[in-house]
């Protein structure tokens, strides 16, 4: 019997930098989104984004590392689409029983429309393209359905040609402004679909750093190890909060529709402290804790990318099924016994006095078979990006060695 594969990737990228043009404001407010499903499954998102950072966390060795639960819930959704039996009931499981594949479908969309609006000082894009073997047979409705809720671009290559992998890693480079270049070296010659997604975001810090105020301070990598890093600093009233485990504060982006968090363990503690407490239900109760503080504010500029597959991590949250022989994509191709063999995604972040830049890119492949009050980041910290307006975590990374 043939061997075929179904290779699923997502790319999403973060770009936050200096625009200083005035853009027309949008208001990014949306109905939909106000009802109790949509914000119980923005709980649900936030539980699969903290969860899947645990998993990152509980075996990665790197010091640093960022990944984008909001790109792999995105991908995710559009590979739902085409589980069944089985397999679709781990899908949704791991994305959310408790509404319809059709709810969820309109959520993701309504969501996407939300964060893509543009607004003053902020530019966000959500894209997706499927692309499918020649002459192989796919079910109709799992293209319509993606193009209808997820905007996807659809397109026929034929993967044993190497043109096939630039035009693969070309559309990923634009779409992600240049940040990923490449997600592919090659196709397997049994490749019957790739899918992208690609996430784009750029917006300025609410208060600036100073260039002049970065100077070299100690980072403390471990009680007793420093390295000299350029540390940025400024003087602002900012969200502040602090309990048994952290001090955190929030730094918001232009117009407050996105923010930093970020979370500093207490010096006889560890960054895995704060990630085992992580929960939707802790989060929320933290956000309600938070003061406006007059703070002076040290945050490291860094530069960093990183790369994992994330076989293990999905498997181990319930999805072990669409990567057997057992797993069941009949609403891609009913006849072609069809798996996923990897799930990779790519991040780059950069964090300066102008604001931030950042880009991942995720892949799967499916196949048969201070002096007064302050918070200075000057030891491992945590960080997330997250909408202010729907809750939604779009990013959560760790800074062990800036």
């Amino acid at each position: 019997m043939k061997s075929w594969t179904l290779q699923f990737i997502l790319g999403s990228v973060f770009f936050l930098g200096c625009d200083t043009k005035d853009d027309e404001v949008t208001s990014f407010e949306n109905e939909a989104l106000e009802s109790a499903m949509a914000k119980a499954m923005v709980s649900k998102n936030n539980q699969f984004a903290l969860d899947f950072f645990q998993e990152i966390s509980e075996n990665e060795t790197k010091e640093n590392y960022m990944v984008s639960p909001l790109s792999l819930s995105m991908a995710l959704g559009m590979v739902h689409n085409g589980a069944d039996g089985d397999t679709k009931l781990a899908f949704d499981d791991l994305l959310g029983n408790d509404a319809s594949l059709d709810e969820r479908n309109q959520f993701n969309k309504d969501l996407r429309k939300s964060l893509t609006t543009r607004t003053d000082g902020t530019d966000l894009s959500l894209a997706n393209a499927i692309w499918i073997q020649e002459n192989f047979p796919v079910v109709e409705d799992f293209i319509s359905t993606n193009q209808n809720f997820y905007d996807a671009e659809v397109g026929n290559l034929d993967f044993r040609e190497p043109e096939a992998v630039t035009i693969v890693n070309d559309w990923v480079e634009r779409k992600t402004n240049g940040k990923i270049e490449e997600i592919v070296e090659e196709f397997d010659p049994q490749t019957r679909l790739f899918l992208v997604n690609a996430l784009y975001f750029k917006s300025e810090w609410k208060y600036r750093f100073k260039t002049e105020d970065t100077r070299n301070a100690p980072f403390y990598s471990t009680p007793e190890n420093s390295v000299d890093v350029q540390m940025m600093n400024m003087n602002a009233e900012v969200p502040h909060f602090s309990n048994e485990m952290f001090s955190s504060i929030i730094l918001p982006y232009k117009k407050e529709r996105f923010e930093m968090l970020l979370f500093l363990p207490h010096s006889e503690l560890t960054t895995n402290s704060i990630v085992e407490s992580m929960t939707s239900e802790n989060l929320n109760a933290w956000l309600e804790g938070y003061q406006l503080s007059d703070l002076d504010v040290g945050l490291p500029k860094f530069k960093m990318e990183y790369e994992n597959t994330l076989n293990d991590e999905l498997t181990n949250m319930g999805l072990g099924i669409a990567f057997s022989s057992g797993a069941d994509f009949g609403k891609i191709n009913k006849e072609a016994p069809l798996q996923i063999s990897e799930v990779i995604q790519k991040t780059f972040i950069e964090v300066n006095e102008e604001g931030t830049e950042a880009a991942a890119v995720t892949g799967v492949g499916i196949e048969l078979t201070s002096a007064g009050p302050s918070f200075v980041a000057n030891r491992p910290f945590l960080y997330m990006i997250r909408d202010s307006y729907t809750g939604s975590i779009c990013f959560m990374g760790r800074v062990g060695l800036p």
